[in-house]
Formats: structure tokens, sequence, C-alpha cells
């Protein structure tokens, strides 16, 4: 399977190009959090999105949406459900890396006041990185 051509590639792609022309993605009079922010966002759901794929592509697994779920089953978010079938089939790695990710969307997504430090940025794009090295489609 060519990866490249898929738009959870290019939404990779996409997020190391933000990384590079950061500076330049700066409006005049606004911190840098704001971008780096958003390239954690998309660093993040470059990664499930590409996790999703892998774990349907190569397993056949599916995540099951909320109203799937049977009277009285209990509810896993979809999200969860990627990392617990990333552990599940062998990629513990790539189910911690996952996690990290979410973690460091989370600071930058719903805690506008915290400071994003440049060590969160690099730690978004490694995590993104080991995944979309580790996860192969052949």
């Amino acid at each position: 399977m060519n990866i490249t051509s898929l738009p959870q590639f290019h939404l990779y792609l996409l997020t190391l190009h933000f990384l590079r022309i950061k500076n330049l993605l700066l409006p005049k009079n606004c911190n840098e959090r704001c971008v780096d922010a958003t390239i954690i966002n998309r660093a993040y759901y470059s990664s499930y999105l590409y996790c999703q794929l892998w774990l349907e592509k190569v397993h056949g697994f599916k995540v099951k949406h909320p109203w799937e779920f049977k009277n009285g089953e209990k509810r896993i978010g979809e999200h969860k459900q990627v990392r617990n079938a990333l552990y599940d089939f062998g990629e513990e790695d790539s189910k911690t890396s996952l996690k990290k990710l979410a973690e460091l969307r989370n600071k930058a997504d719903y805690h506008p006041d915290t400071k994003l430090t440049s060590k969160d940025l690099t730690q978004a794009i490694n995590h993104m990185e080991k995944i979309f090295n580790n996860l192969k489609f052949d």
C-alpha cells in the first residue's frame, strides 16, 4: 500500500511543514503558543488517523461508534479503542506514543493559559514520527 497518497500521510507532511515555517505563520502581536498548539494538534490527529487506518487495513479492526454499543454495554471512546487495539496487536510503543500525543494535545487545546515548551513541540513531533515509522502496511 502506497501511504504517500493517503490524506493521513498528507496531514503528517503538512504538520512537518508547519514546523519548518513556524515563524512565518505567526501573526503580528501573537505569541508562538498558538502555532505550537496547532502543530501539536495536527501531530496528534495525523497519528490517530494513521493508527486507525493501519488497524483497519492490516488487522481488520474498526472502531465501534457510540450508537453501535448495545444497551448496558460499557462504552469506550473511539480514541481509547484505537490505543487499546494497538496494544492488543503488539504495538505497545505506538500505543504509548499516541497516548503521550493525546496528553500533549489536551494541554495544547484545552489549557490555553498553560505554557507550551519547545520540549513539548519536539516530543509531539518525535511521537508522531515514531508512529509513522513503526506502523507498516506491507
